[in-house]
């Protein structure tokens, strides 16, 4: 029968005495999980705190999530186009829980293998939220409300940003949907309003458009994916209206009233005239916010910049000693 008591010659660690990690590593992304597979594979005690997902948004509500359910919407366009291909068939349903359901189970999969890759290399993975309380030192709360200090030789912040809202009167009171809860609905959207035609904006305005919404997408530039050359944004918005998504571009958005999932409106300026568009659901995807709040950067004297951002020079390095800043943050 083993003792419940403290073996004399395990070391006792003080409630006040941080655990010591050669590597800490706040956020589980893609790029903090590569580092701790590689440094603990080296024989580095390594410790990576995540609050919520095993292995970051990429494989659980971002990039892989997304291409799952774009690749779902393909698979539509193609039946919707079977003829040119010299194919017939009898019709066919989409259930939107079906594909949400596909989605779920490539992430479980991949959940698995990220958590095989920690017991092969040995990192540590805690789930808890992290944050800064001294030089080098990080305080993990756990999911059961306990803690744990953790003090790296050097320490990574990886915690990524988050999607934004504008502060436009009434978007808050609509609860719209973020590209997360875009990619757990279960049921197509009869009118989905997409507020911003960047990237996440412009991909889930096809797919959703080829699973049966129709799709209405408001950009305050003057061409979707602004940041491209012309050519491709004038091909990209021709490709979307073709379609039937329908662009309006130059706008500014007044104010949103009702609530997605039920009935939602906005109403914007364009071209020096008040237009209205009412949905069914609204989709905001203007950019994202760092997630730097809370953090503690003053207590190890990461410097932040105006809009939150971690500041680094060209190898990664913060102002703090030991302290690096990798993704998006």
């Amino acid at each position: 029968m083993k003792s419940n008591e403290t073996s004399p010659s395990a070391p006792v660690l003080k409630k006040s005495q941080p655990e010591e990690f050669d590597l800490v590593i706040l956020g589980g992304g893609t790029g903090s999980t590569i580092a701790a597979w590689t440094f603990a594979g080296e024989g580095k005690r390594v410790a990576v705190v995540d609050r919520k997902y095993i292995g970051g948004s990429c494989p659980n509500i971002a990039c892989l999530p997304s291409k799952n359910i774009i690749h779902s919407a393909k698979v539509v366009d193609y039946f919707r186009r079977s003829k040119e291909f010299g194919i017939a068939h009898g019709g066919f349903t989409i259930e939107m829980s079906g594909v949400r359901d596909r989605k779920r189970k490539m992430v479980v999969g991949l959940n698995e293998m990220y958590m095989e890759n920690y017991r092969k290399t040995g990192a540590e993975f805690i789930l808890g939220t992290g944050r800064f309380v001294a030089p080098r030192t990080v305080e993990a709360v756990l999911l059961d409300g306990s803690t744990r200090q953790l003090r790296g030789t050097d320490v990574i912040v990886s915690t990524g940003t988050r999607a934004s809202l504008e502060p436009i009167p009434g978007l808050v009171e609509a609860q719209p949907l973020t590209h997360i809860e875009a990619l757990e609905l279960g049921q197509v959207p009869e009118h989905l309003l997409v507020i911003g035609g960047g990237y996440v904006g412009v991909e889930l305005s096809q797919a959703m458009r080829r699973f049966g919404s129709k799709v209405s997408v408001v950009d305050r530039n003057g061409r979707l994916m602004s940041k491209e050359d012309e050519d491709v944004c004038v091909a990209l918005n021709r490709l979307l209206e073709d379609e039937g998504i329908d662009v309006h571009l130059n706008t500014r958005i007044k104010r949103v009233s009702g609530k997605s999932g039920d009935s939602v409106t906005i109403v914007f300026e364009q071209n020096g005239t008040d237009k209205t568009l009412t949905g069914t659901h609204l989709l905001v995807a203007t950019g994202r916010t760092p997630n730097t709040e809370g953090l503690g950067p003053e207590l190890t004297g990461v410097e932040l910049t105006d809009r939150g951002y971690i500041k680094v020079n060209e190898r990664l390095q913060t102002t703090a000693p030991g302290v690096w800043a990798i993704g998006e943050v």
